[in-house]
């Protein structure tokens, strides 16, 4: 994974602390569409980091790239959700180097391969 482009959902404060080059969704247009920041990861192949389940359906649909990093986790205070990715993310990388999709869960990271269609 080369950059992550985090969704509007999440905090801008990830970009900051994740361990590489991540940008923010208001870093590429004020309220971007679901539709232009799956454009721009894809065009980039940058991996997105959301909540909304939007791209977990159009992974599903269009397959990567993009590959999506899918945080299922309620709702957690911003510390708490910072912390919790931070603790978790080199799990989650090495997932995501063999996965489209990578879904983070309250008690467990869960790694989907889109079938060839």
């Amino acid at each position: 994974m080369n950059h992550l482009l985090i969704d509007e959902n999440l905090p801008a404060s990830l970009a900051n602390l994740l361990p590489l080059a991540c940008s923010h969704a208001t870093d590429i247009g004020r309220q971007s569409s679901d539709s232009e920041l799956w454009l721009h990861a894809r065009q980039h192949d940058w991996t997105i980091l959301t909540r909304d389940t939007d791209f977990f359906d159009r992974i599903m649909l269009e397959g990567p790239p993009p590959k999506v990093i899918w945080v299922r986790l309620g709702n957690l205070r911003k510390a708490d959700l910072e912390s919790l990715l931070l603790r978790l993310w080199p799990a989650i990388c090495n997932l995501l180097a063999d996965a489209d999709l990578v879904e983070v869960h309250p008690t467990a990271l869960e790694a989907v391969k889109r079938s060839a269609t």
